[in-house]
């Protein structure tokens, strides 16, 4: 009877050892064919741990694992963000994965690395690459959040003025750089010009040379009035030229 009990454990046992290697198999091959089909068609955001070597990445320590991510995509290439750290084994890569390390500020290299789709699939058969990963929902691998969602600052397009090139090279030419020999009459000129289509600064600069007599007969009551146009604008420093200027004077304009 006992006999038969150690017999039905082995057997109950060895079934069991057989199942799950059984399990195993299935699971690695499962896992490898759903590998194969991410790096046979990459798409932007998928995450590689893979050796240094691939990227011409150097470390003088022993370390020997990066982390890239996918930034472009094309027919038989892909582009990659490289990480500029290293790590000694596959595992703690995913560690920095989990722990939202791919979002923290200069995580990755600026030098972008361009790897052609078959090297990928070669470094892969080969051991080379450890893990290859794609966020499920958008945002998330590994419980680490891998693709940013946070609203991006909208970079506003400057808005050019009027007057905007008249006034840049009267500018060059008063000062006399930017390869431009100083010339108070051009420069009069062209401020003059930018003054007149609007230009806030250029009405600041041609009310100046008014009031200097810079390339014109002093005029203090031309000067008041292009301060007075400019300062309409909102430009500090016209209202301080302008009352300051008006101080000096038996009657100003208002």
């Amino acid at each position: 009877m006992g006999s038969l009990s150690i017999r039905f454990k082995v057997i109950a046992l060895t079934t069991i050892i057989f199942l799950l290697a059984g399990f195993t198999v299935t699971y690695k091959m499962s896992q490898n064919q759903h590998t194969l089909e991410l790096l046979e068609s990459p798409k932007i955001h998928d995450v590689y741990v893979l050796e240094k070597d691939i990227v011409n990445r150097y470390c003088k320590f022993r370390e020997k694992y990066v982390i890239a991510q996918i930034a472009s995509v094309e027919e038989a290439h892909v582009t990659v963000k490289v990480s500029n750290f290293v790590y000694m084994k596959a595992s703690d890569a995913i560690k920095g994965i989990r722990s939202d390390k791919l979002l923290t500020h200069k995580f990755f290299s600026q030098e972008l690395a361009r790897l052609a789709k078959a090297d990928l699939l070669r470094s892969w058969q080969q051991g080379l690459i450890s893990d290859v990963g794609r966020s499920s929902d958008n945002m998330h691998l590994y419980g680490g959040i891998v693709i940013d969602k946070s609203p991006q600052p909208v970079q506003k397009k400057r808005k050019i003025r009027k007057g905007e090139e008249a006034n840049q090279l009267a500018i060059s030419y008063y000062q006399g750089n930017m390869g431009y020999e100083k010339n108070l009459d051009e420069a009069f000129r062209l401020f003059e010009q930018a003054a007149k289509q609007g230009h806030p600064y250029a009405q600041v600069s041609l009310a100046q040379m008014y009031r200097d007599g810079e390339s014109v007969d002093t005029d203090v009551k031309a000067a008041l009035y292009w301060f007075g146009e400019a300062k309409k604008q909102g430009v500090a420093s016209a209202q301080q030229e302008y009352d300051r200027l008006c101080q000096k004077m038996a009657e100003c304009l208002k």
